[in-house]
């Protein structure tokens, strides 16, 4: 669900005040590319204190020609208003002009859809398991149904729009092969250049938990670090220190330094590009949407259009051999 709100909903907020331009300054362009098709809107679309503004239950469409950078987006044409950073605007990512909304995403289905917009569903459906090596090597395979609702079964129209965001969802979680489970990003305090074997995180506590030398952990290279122009993954943390300065210095090889020596990072990461550290939590070895079916169903008196991408996640689950029963066979004798 987070995958879909962050990707195909995609917000931000503009950082300066678009006067009929076709230039968009905004917090973070990362989840937009080329030709998507966005909306701009602002506090008062659904303020009913402003419902005799030009904003009031209004957006406005255009589409994206370039991402310049991480902060800058160029339209194909000016914008026909006025959308200024004090009335908190935005830009979302919308298809066909019928934007998904975060409210409408929904966890499990529904015998009726509340809503005349796009909608999608989210409902496991699944779990199953085979052992997969000796000792202890259990594959769970998880199944979920991604259900997604068109408000429009009379038009062409309607159906080449519930099309493109069944593509859309499809492209999302085939692109994301690796879907990212209970892992742990906290922010860079300081630029990284190539070459450098350090990087700086706030020292709290969240952080001291989680951000531990490798050889304390189960699987030893489990961290990456990231930035909006590029990653590099599975890297040992071979020392972490806390001076009291309020920072964090973790100390980062390539690979397992005793075993390869000192493996520094091959590029640069940056604040302004949102730099992470990130510890993996659990890894999906294999995931994929494997089926997209299409159609028209019934939901309460309506009928809409719907399709329903069949999505798996498989991951290794370790059970340590000889297991201890946890069963009582030893009852002694309890007097009357």
């Amino acid at each position: 669900m987070s995958l879909i709100s962050e990707n195909i909903v995609a917000k931000t907020n503009v950082t300066s005040d678009v006067l009929a331009s076709d230039i968009v300054h905004v917090e973070n362009s990362f989840h937009f590319e080329p030709d998507q098709e966005i909306i701009l809107i602002d506090w008062g679309y659904d303020n009913i204190n402003y419902s005799t503004t030009s904003h009031y239950d209004v957006y406005e469409y255009a589409r994206i020609k370039e991402v310049v950078d991480t902060r800058t987006i160029q339209l194909y044409a000016n914008t026909e208003s006025n959308w200024l950073v004090s009335d908190q605007a935005f830009i979302q990512k919308t298809i066909g002009h019928s934007p998904l909304y975060d409210d409408r995403i929904y966890y499990g289905d529904r015998e009726v859809i509340p809503s005349e917009d796009m909608a999608v569903t989210v409902e496991p459906v699944n779990k199953s398991n085979e052992w997969i090596y000796i000792q202890g090597g259990l594959s769970e395979e998880y199944r979920v149904s991604i259900a997604i609702y068109g408000k429009d079964i009379e038009t062409e129209e309607g159906m080449e729009i519930l099309n493109k965001y069944s593509d859309a969802i499809y492209d999302l979680m085939n692109s994301n092969l690796h879907i990212d489970i209970n892992d742990y990003n906290t922010p860079l305090l300081a630029n990284v250049a190539a070459g450098d074997i350090t990087v700086v995180v706030e020292d709290n506590q969240d952080n001291r938990d989680n951000i531990l030398p490798s050889s304390q952990i189960v699987d030893d290279e489990v961290y990456e670090v990231q930035d909006n122009q590029g990653v590099e993954i599975d890297l040992f943390c071979v020392d972490v220190t806390t001076p009291g300065d309020g920072n964090m210095y973790v100390t980062l090889n390539q690979n397992n330094p005793v075993l390869y020596g000192v493996q520094s990072l091959n590029r640069s990461y940056n604040l302004e590009e949102y730099a992470v550290l990130r510890r993996h939590g659990r890894y999906f070895y294999d995931s994929r949407v494997d089926n997209v079916d299409f159609g028209v169903v019934q939901k309460g008196s309506a009928m809409i259009r719907a399709a329903k991408l069949d999505w798996f996640g498989k991951e290794v689950v370790e059970h340590s051999f000889p297991q201890r029963s946890k069963g009582v066979d030893y009852f002694p004798e309890v007097e009357p």
